[in-house]
């Protein structure tokens, strides 16, 4: 099948109505066709792709984000970073093709008591206006996200720097919501270093330390030319700047 794209006046409707339309997002089935009647709201890419079956969630703590990253990434390895960037696609796939995931790992019933519920479901179903944090956010695209900075076709396992990216939420989110986060040779590099330290040499990595670690890298892109260095010098350099942390926390 192909992909499909929300149109652009389709999605400035949908996404500048949220408020009104917010208990559609409790529906059990997608509402976007009966929303927009017999107008054309959306048209296919020249991507193919095959059907993806996602894992269902099944609790607020078994929710299958590495499996359903391995099932999107796979899919939709060979889409370029501009194709990824584009948020009426992810728009389209949150809305309908996954409406059923997205359902069960963003309920909206979970946000209806906030303040502002209709900035949780911008944040999943959309792009926040955060263009750093946008990828990272939104329900789908996420998962592609996931598997773009961390896939290593090189290690027996692609997948095992993802699993580690994926181990703790923490990591995560400290990682992919950096400046550098696009520059796959750095977020690789940290999350080869960090399968060292954890799997291998058994040392516990605390949150502290991490979001140290990571201020330290923010700190060395205003004065090294992070993109110059080989996958050999940025492991170097993530793992002395780790083991003087470990040392002092």
């Amino acid at each position: 099948m192909n992909l499909h794209y929300i149109s652009d006046n389709s999605l400035d409707d949908i996404k500048s109505n949220i408020k009104n339309n917010i208990l559609k997002y409790a529906s059990t089935d997608p509402w976007l066709e009966e929303y927009f009647g017999s107008e054309t709201w959306n048209f296919p890419s020249k991507i193919r792709v095959e059907d993806i079956d996602l894992h269902m969630p099944i609790s607020s703590t078994v929710h299958y984000d590495l499996e359903n990253t391995k099932k999107i990434y796979t899919t939709l390895k060979e889409m370029t970073l501009a194709q990824a960037c584009d948020e009426r696609m992810w728009a389209y796939l949150a809305h309908h093709t996954f409406w059923n995931y997205m359902r069960k790992r963003w309920p909206v019933e979970s946000y209806l008591k906030k303040d502002k519920p209709e900035e949780a479901i911008r944040e999943r179903y959309f792009f926040m206006s955060n263009k750093g944090r946008a990828l990272v956010r939104n329900g789908i695209a996420r998962l592609w996200w996931y598997g773009y900075v961390s896939y290593d076709e090189e290690r027996d396992d692609p997948f095992e720097l993802t699993a580690m990216l994926l181990s703790k939420l923490d990591i995560a989110q400290s990682l992919l919501e950096r400046v550098f986060s696009g520059n796959r040779d750095i977020t690789r590099a940290v999350l080869s270093i960090l399968h060292q330290k954890d799997k291998i040499e058994g040392k516990t990595i605390t949150r502290d330390v991490f979001r140290n670690l990571m201020m330290y890298i923010n700190q060395l892109g205003g004065v090294t030319i992070l993109d110059a260095l080989d996958q050999t010098e940025l492991e170097k350099l993530i793992e002395d700047k780790l083991d003087a942390l470990l040392l002092v926390s």
